[in-house]
């Protein structure tokens, strides 16, 4: 039966073996920084929490199934490189964090006429390790206008809607999300096309519209003139059917 682990170490007790921790105990505090101020009793500030640390002894012993110095071995490797590992007890991990390994303290109990470790007491000194915070980059202004127009390119042309009724999506997909429901004969700016399940015109700020000639129709605008085109009405709320198919 799996008691916890630490480090690579399985505790445990089985028929085969039994490598058990004992004496555990755990410790931590808050950070407060004092100010002294002149004539009155100093200030305290709250800092933050402190890192919290373990320290429990384990019996390696050879009899138990356990071989001493090849499970001492692993945790002086585990200190000596700066590894980090979950502290489990029972079925799950006693933090979010991680633990590190700051101290080993080692007690020979029983050696050999050969050398060998029979049996020997390992105090272990454990402190917590946060998981580092993910930071985000903040998007450029540039990538906040291309997110807000959902265009690849620049301005391209114009599209016009030729059916009563037209569905406007938030994503390119006849799964996507109705944002409005564009009228016969309105005229849109156009900012590209892409093609998912079927082809979309990219009407800017992440919605799009069928380009199914049945549904629409395309003028380009060449290079130096001037739109008039409106732009997309920011409506919401119900939306009415869409025309023979959902687009």
């Amino acid at each position: 039966m799996a008691i916890g682990s630490f480090a690579g170490i399985v505790f445990e007790v089985s028929a085969d073996k039994i490598l058990t921790l004992s004496d555990l105990s755990r410790s931590g505090g808050s950070r407060w920084s004092v100010h002294e101020i002149n004539g009155k009793k100093p200030m305290p500030e709250f800092i933050g929490p402190g890192q919290e640390g373990i320290s429990f002894k384990v019996v390696l012993k050879a009899a138990h199934g356990v071989n001493p110095e090849k499970n001492l071995e692993i945790l002086r490797k585990f200190r000596d490189t700066g590894q980090v590992s979950s502290f489990v007890l029972g079925s799950k991990p006693i933090t979010s964090g991680y633990w590190y390994l700051e101290d080993i303290n080692e007690g020979y109990k029983q050696v050999d006429n050969k050398g060998r470790v029979l049996s020997m007491d390992v105090s272990l000194t454990v402190k917590e390790y946060p998981k580092p915070v993910e930071i985000r980059s903040k998007p450029s202004a540039k990538d906040d206008k291309n997110k807000n127009t959902g265009m690849a390119g620049k301005y391209i042309g114009n599209v016009t809607i030729k059916v009563n009724k037209l569905n406007c999506r938030m994503s390119p997909s006849l799964k996507g999300k109705v944002k409005s429901v564009l009228r016969k004969n309105k005229v849109y700016k156009c900012y590209g096309k892409v093609k998912t399940d079927i082809e979309w015109w990219v009407l800017g700020r992440g919605l799009y519209v069928s380009a199914n000639s049945k549904y629409t129709s395309f003028r380009k605008v060449e290079t130096g003139s001037v739109s008039v085109s409106p732009r997309i009405p920011a409506e919401t709320g119900s939306v009415g059917a869409s025309p023979r198919q959902k687009n």
